[in-house]
């Protein structure tokens, strides 16, 4: 530096940061922080990225490059930040939990002893994040949309059938939908075709065997 001081030396602070570390080492090079703020015990949030990257945090770690563009990286609130940030994530990130009134979610955890929905307000966190979807107001909307296979065990109810009729590949013959004895044979599954007389049935489903008429 004394063999050539022009190249090396500045007349002020401010010129030397300017020379030897323009962009994001500029603030820290001037002392500033937050940039532009004569106030040092600001602590300000930021993604924690470089962390557990969990959410947002106000230690004053942030790295170089956040304090360089501060107003994009730094907020003056954590919910500020978390929106901006970790909006998939939010409850986690701010430790908060929305208003609830009583939603239907559904309980995929086992709680309950069949599939069901519940209105407990204890679902998971991942689940409020995207409260559109997985959220009802009722407990037959909730079993519709995630239960449509056995909406009525979901729902607690019992289904008499429909007293149609639908093959049982088992007995190779065509029976009614409904529970008791002969015709019938038990609640037809959601995947069932049904028909309105097993002369109709036995045609579709088991043209290849005349006994199912007799059967």
């Amino acid at each position: 530096m004394a063999v050539n001081p022009t190249s090396w030396l500045s007349s002020t602070v401010e010129a030397c940061c300017k020379k030897f570390f323009a962009g994001y080492r500029f603030d820290s090079c001037m002392g500033r922080y937050p940039p532009d703020s004569d106030d040092c015990n600001v602590m300000l949030y930021y993604p924690d990225w470089e962390g557990a990257n969990q959410g947002c945090t106000d230690n004053g770690k942030e790295p170089y490059y956040m304090l360089s563009n501060h107003q994009y990286f730094l907020s003056n609130t954590r919910e500020e930040c978390c929106r901006k940030f970790y909006e998939w994530n939010y409850y986690s990130c701010t430790g908060t939990k929305p208003k609830l009134n009583g939603e239907f979610y559904p309980d995929w955890s086992g709680k309950s002893t069949t599939s069901t929905c519940l209105n407990d307000n204890k679902m998971p966190e991942y689940m409020l994040e995207n409260q559109i979807w997985y959220l009802s107001k009722t407990r037959r909307e909730c079993c519709e949309r995630h239960f449509s296979w056995d909406i009525n065990k979901c729902m607690g109810t019992t289904n008499a059938g429909t007293k149609k009729w639908y093959a049982k590949y088992d007995a190779m013959t065509c029976v009614q939908d409904c529970a008791g004895p002969s015709p019938c044979g038990g609640v037809a599954e959601s995947w069932d075709e049904l028909f309105q007389d097993k002369t109709t049935c036995c045609n579709k489903k088991m043209w290849y065997d005349t006994s199912c008429y007799r059967k």
